[in-house]
């Protein structure tokens, strides 16, 4: 799927409910690769100003759960594409005052409430690209190259490379933080639905 959002986006109102908190999903422009995707909770004191909760990394090297507290789109040089809000969020799943770190910048990977400890139980993706320095199958090397090819086919017929990255992980996360009642099923299938 295309994040040019060919499915409907999630009917969230302007206002949500006393005391919740708008969670987004913010997308950078990855072309000619995949898009970065990241959470966003808003501070309530200012839109533009928030928790950014992603798998940060790359299919190579792998990804790692973070937590950029404070994050303010509006000065930041790493400033997304697009804003898509989600859902609102009640407030016993958001500490705001520790997510925002008292209001201190700071890159963080620990969980401090509800909402980013369902995220977390979300292992970040690791290493899903394979490089001609990894080398081959230690049970490949000992053979030539057209038995290395043929025991393959043996091996893994049909086998589909999944490369897990940060769209991956917050859609697996979204699942959970479902399954945990904080996202709505219909979260859940727009991101399913875009997921690239």
């Amino acid at each position: 799927m295309n994040t040019s959002i060919s499915h409907p986006k999630p009917m969230v109102p302007l206002t949500g409910p006393t005391g919740a908190f708008l969670v987004e999903l913010l997308i950078w422009n990855g072309s000619p690769f995949k898009d970065h995707w990241a959470y966003f909770v808003q501070s309530h004191a200012d839109p533009g100003i928030g928790v950014k909760i992603h798998a940060t990394g790359n299919v190579r090297s792998g990804f790692e759960f973070e937590i950029k507290r404070s994050e303010n789109l509006q000065t930041t040089d790493d400033i997304p594409s697009t804003r898509v809000p989600l859902q609102w969020v009640d407030a016993k799943y958001v500490d705001e005052k520790t997510m925002l770190n008292d209001g201190k910048y700071e890159i963080d990977h620990t969980p401090v409430c509800p909402f980013e400890r369902s995220a977390y139980g979300i292992k970040a993706p690791g290493k899903s690209l394979n490089t001609v320095s990894d080398g081959p199958d230690p049970r490949m090397r000992a053979i030539n190259v057209s038995a290395r090819k043929a025991t393959l086919r043996k091996l893994k017929p049909g086998r589909k490379l999944i490369q897990r990255d940060c769209q991956t992980w917050i859609v697996e996360s979204a699942d959970q933080l479902c399954r945990d009642n904080i996202l709505t099923q219909e979260v859940v299938s727009y991101l399913h639905a875009i997921k690239q």
